[in-house]
């Protein structure tokens, strides 16, 4: 362990940046801004401007895989799309994302049942993300195990125009044109791209395009208004499905055979309108708010007969008030509404041909949450505190009622309140602590997921966690060296868990667990020799079952599936005097089961990756190619387990050595 501290001067988890600035750096994800030194939350803050030239911008992962914590799998499935876990928390996502907040610019990303989906997301225009790795339901009510801030670069200094164009291993295409108008103060942008592969696996391909507009204009010296509008467009994205063992050993590459019989796959076209207002009324008063409209059309196939085919029509919307009060005491007054319509339809999938209605209801969720957050400063301490009350509404109508009336309302509300302290030992350590509950309630995918095959599944109830975390950060801005350590625990009641039946093969159902508990280690930080960086992660956790007994069959003891139990990122990166970019990043995820009984184990692996990228300047332009070889040693490993899956499909491999390549031009 001491030599792993010794090592460990890698990847802050106060401020990540290819520069390494150690200035006093603000976040702003805890509701009221302050200095991340001062804040008594896992919080890291990480700046992306310059990572964006060598990034594949294919995946969320490339990313955030560095932060401690943190883990990312079924990055190859854009069917299915990406599955984050944070501590834990997220990791029965079947599809998406789950228990984990996501907020884009200012505006949820997450729906109020709490599903995120990244397809979306325009990782290419990512300028910071701040994420905090505890539960936060004080700040932002349902599903905030984990909270996950992203800001796109809305201003700048100047007019710019940036096209690139990349290709590789699987037919891997990204082509996109990203242009930037700045008059006086007002900020325009343009995004449009393509991305698509053929996959690794068969059965694999995928398209998506996207547009995203911009508007940012300071009115006055203290006003900012903003306006984004985004549409995504993907036709077609299709899913090879989960391998038994034997079917591994046989081909890695190949597709599950039923899911080639019943053509499984996704079609999806989203649109988002949104738009926040920030005003500083004076020197203590500020106001802001945000409002979003967005719509979902989703078509897909699983591999099941009976409700086989679905489509599914969602609008979401809403809107934020806060009020903020600046002094020694710091105070944050808001309010947050959502609005959620499902339209959700199923048929007979017979063998890819879509036939006769099955279900037809529409799902409602209304949530309204207020809360109220404070920030004290007394000397070297910080106190924060904050409390919010959800209240929570769950509407279903049936609308087939060949097989009756399913019709159904369900109310899940819910109080959450924390407390942190932060006491700054001197300019270059702190220390602090801080303890907070949430909750998480299922899905309406979740509760629709209904053994009974209609209806809501009422036996599902709200998770409830209460976490403790104390952290010790050292930094050394001449030395330009930061570490960080942070031991974690939090318990949960009624965690909401997914499994598969029998009796119903190839679907995926939802039940509660009595209790569970995490708890681990995390360790962060970086050093900085000259022009060259090392930066590493280290996680350590223990998550398991504290009661839980399912059809007679007590888990008591035994570990939760789909969570490693260590992670550990190594870093080097250098950058010489004519612009020539070098980074090495080693990877290792260690072992975790697949299923419930731990009866299934899964191998830990290592990756190693490479970047190489030179900066060159031709007439008024810059020129940057890139090279990235992920994998180099063609370790065998598996992309996503698909926990609990029935007659052993845990396994969908991942990609052996590929080849990423482009070029950059910014006129």
């Amino acid at each position: 362990m001491f030599f792993m501290i010794q090592i460990m001067y890698g990847y802050s988890q106060n401020f990540i940046n290819d520069s390494i600035n150690l200035n006093e750096v603000v976040v702003s994800i805890t509701k009221i801004k302050d200095s991340l030194n001062r804040s008594p939350f896992s919080i890291t803050s990480t700046d992306y401007q310059n990572f964006q030239k060598n990034a594949q911008q294919f995946y969320l992962s490339e990313y955030i895989e560095r932060i401690p914590g943190v883990f990312i799998s079924n990055d190859n499935n854009f069917a299915q799309d990406s599955r984050i876990s944070i501590r834990g928390f997220g990791s029965r996502a079947n599809f998406g994302i789950r228990g984990i907040k996501l907020i884009v610019d200012g505006v949820p990303e997450t729906t109020p049942d709490g599903q995120s989906q990244i397809d979306n997301l325009n990782l290419e225009i990512i300028q910071n993300i701040e994420i905090i790795r505890g539960t936060s339901s004080s700040l932002y009510g349902n599903s905030s195990a984990g909270v996950i801030k992203i800001k796109s670069l809305t201003e700048f200094d100047k007019n710019f125009s940036k096209v690139s164009f990349s290709y590789g291993s699987n037919n891997q295409t990204k082509k996109q044109a990203f242009f930037g108008l700045r008059k006086a103060n007002s900020f325009y942008t343009v995004l449009v791209g393509e991305t698509k592969a053929d996959g690794y696996r068969n059965f694999a391909d995928f398209k998506n395009s996207n547009l995203n507009l911009n508007f940012k204009k300071n009115i006055s010296k203290d006003t900012w208004l903003n306006l984004n509008f985004n549409i995504v467009d993907s036709p077609y994205a299709y899913d090879a499905g989960g391998l038994n063992i034997g079917e591994v050993k046989t081909d890695r590459e190949q597709a599950r055979e039923r899911n080639l019989l019943y053509q499984t796959k996704e079609d999806i076209n989203h649109y988002k309108f949104s738009s926040s207002f920030d005003k500083k009324i004076n020197e203590k008063i500020s106001f802001s708010t945000y409002a979003f409209i967005s719509k979902r059309n989703f078509n897909g196939k699983i591999p099941v007969k009976n409700g086989g085919a679905i489509k599914l029509n969602r609008e979401y919307w809403g809107v934020g008030v806060n009020y903020q009060i600046e002094s020694k005491f710091k105070t944050q007054l808001g309010i947050d509404i959502g609005n959620q319509n499902d339209s959700r339809k199923r048929y007979i999938n017979n063998l890819g041909v879509i036939e006769n209605l099955v279900l037809n209801q529409r799902e409602k969720f209304i949530n309204t949450g207020v809360y109220l957050v404070n920030n004290f400063q007394l000397n070297r301490f910080t106190i924060s505190s904050g409390i919010r009350y959800d209240i929570n509404k769950i509407e279903l109508k049936d609308q087939y009622l060949d097989d009756g009336n399913s019709s159904d309302i369900i109310k899940l509300n819910s109080l959450n309140p924390s407390l942190g302290i932060n006491y700054q030992l001197n300019k270059n350590s702190r220390i602090f602590i801080n303890t907070s509950s949430g909750f998480e309630t299922p899905t309406l995918n979740e509760y629709s997921s209904s053994p009974i095959g209609t209806g809501f599944n009422k036996e599902l109830k709200s998770q409830r966690n209460m976490g403790f975390e104390i952290g010790v950060s050292l930094f050394n801005n001449k030395r330009k060296s930061n570490i960080d350590f942070v031991y974690f625990e939090t318990v949960s009641n009624d965690e909401v868990l997914s499994y598969e039946d029998e009796n119903f093969p190839n679907q995926k159902f939802y039940n509660n667990a009595g209790k569970s508990k995490r708890e681990g280690i995390e360790i962060l930080g970086f050093y900085k020799i000259n022009k060259t960086t090392i930066s590493a992660s280290y996680t350590s956790g223990k998550y398991i079952f504290k009661e839980f007994t399912d059809n007679d069959k007590d888990y008591k003891g035994n570990k939760i599936p789909g969570i490693p139990n260590n992670t550990l990122t190594v870093s080097l990166e250098h950058k010489t005097k004519n612009k020539l970019f070098f980074n090495l990043n080693f990877k290792n995820i260690g072992s975790m089961f697949a299923d419930n009984s731990n009866l299934v184990n899964v191998s830990k692996f290592n990756t190693l990756n490479l970047k190489i990228g030179k900066e060159f300047n031709l007439f008024k332009s810059t020129v940057y190619p890139f090279l990235i070889l992920n994998n180099i040693f063609e370790q065998e490993y598996f992309d996503n387990i698909r926990i609990n899956a029935f007659g052993g499909r845990y396994y969908e491999p991942a990609p052996k050595r590929t080849i990423f390549g482009g070029i950059r031009v910014s006129l």
